[in-house]
């Protein structure tokens, strides 16, 4: 059988075997047990041989570090020498991160125990959600890469996981309450199949041009003082999915926010500016803050006559069309905003853009669209 090895991308000098490729891939537990004749043996007989295999010869090769790309649902295979000089490459810069001498843990499960008691005292929470939300015990944030595959030597795109962290769970809590407010607008993209159906047949003129914005390293520019802010600004929406006071609720999300540390190797590092990277919190109050920027920016340019024909944002990434003449006011006016979130623009070539997981193409002014392979779609 030929196994269709671009899922996997081997960076390394090490020849994979067959089923190493095979268990990597995502498509072996459907094509192999029909192509391959197993007389003698079960599928699941079969399968479980191979992952057998392939763990020995990862455990014989630890030389080998085993990751997803940054986008797409490619496989890659690096030399564990390469992943950890990128990884320390990417925690030596000092205006985003810095080492510390302590770990925070202890300190942060202490502050978020205590709240919960606190919460609980004031009959914002009962007994039940109480015991749900406290920790007995934690674990720090952890960060790996994933390699970025579409750029050149291949980056490394840091992620925080901070499941079972002292602040998880309190930040999904919290997260809840915030998400209830948040997306309502038409502008926002809620996913791609939603975007496809809507942009299918949009109609342009030869003086329009279809171009994206995308912020530069969101969650590691979010102003929380900001983000905090646009929370209170928003706070009548907010009481109506919560019975806790505005002042606690705030502190609770200030506690998240500011909670940045994570490990690698048993260091300690903690991140300078921003939201905490991996908590589910980030992604919703990232949220707030970028519908008080899209608001009034969009105002700003209407105040000057300027219109876009479509504007639609996933999370930071922002999908436009407009008159040519217009598209660097647009984008100086979303990078006068603030300092610190500032936005990377991508001009349509050939009539054609990608966007998420798809192509936006120009054609008798009016947009197709097609889905680009998963393994494609971060070009």
């Amino acid at each position: 059988m030929n196994v269709e090895v671009e899922w996997v991308e081997n960076t390394t000098d090490v020849e994979l075997p067959d089923y190493v490729e095979r268990m990597l891939g995502p498509n072996f537990n459907v094509e192999i047990v029909h192509v391959q004749r197993q007389p003698r043996h079960s599928p699941e007989e079969w399968i479980r041989k191979d992952v057998i295999k392939c763990k020995k010869f990862l455990k014989e090769n630890p030389n080998l570090v085993i990751t997803k790309a940054d986008k797409g649902s490619r496989t890659v295979i690096l030399t564990a020498e390469e992943y950890q000089t990128k990884m320390k490459d990417l925690l030596s810069d000092e205006s985003t991160y810095k080492k510390l001498s302590t770990n925070p843990t202890n300190r942060d499960l202490r502050k978020i125990n205590g709240m919960l008691d606190e919460w609980h005292n004031k009959g914002y929470i009962d007994g039940r959600t109480q015991r749900r939300l406290k920790e007995s015990s934690c674990n720090p944030p952890r960060i790996y890469g994933l390699p970025k595959t579409h750029k050149e030597n291949r980056p490394l795109r840091p992620v925080v996981s901070t499941i079972g962290s002292a602040t998880y769970n309190i930040a999904k809590y919290l997260s809840d309450i915030i998400g209830n407010i948040v997306g309502k607008h038409d502008f926002h993209v809620r996913n791609s199949f939603d975007f496809a159906s809507e942009i299918t047949g949009f109609q342009t003129d030869e003086n329009e041009v279809l171009f994206s914005l995308d912020v530069v390293s969101l969650y590691t520019n979010v102003p929380v003082d900001f983000a905090l802010r646009c929370l209170e600004e928003r706070w009548e929406e907010v009481e109506q999915h919560t019975n806790i006071d505005k002042t606690d609720f705030v502190d609770a999300v200030k506690l998240v926010l500011e909670s940045t540390f994570f490990v690698y190797q048993g260091d300690v590092y903690e991140q300078t500016f921003g939201v905490p990277m991996g908590s589910p919190l980030s992604s919703v109050i990232s949220n707030v803050v970028m519908e008080k920027l899209e608001q009034e920016c969009r105002m700003q340019l209407q105040e000057i006559g300027i219109h876009l024909k479509l504007y639609r944002r996933y999370v930071d990434d922002c999908m436009c069309i407009a008159r040519r003449e217009h598209i660097q006011t647009i984008v100086d006016t979303f990078n006068s905003f603030h300092d610190r979130l500032q936005f990377t623009v991508e001009m349509e070539v050939g009539g054609k853009i990608k966007f998420l997981d798809m192509m936006l193409e120009r054609a008798d002014d009016q947009i197709n669209t097609s889905w680009l392979p998963k393994h494609s779609n971060g070009g």
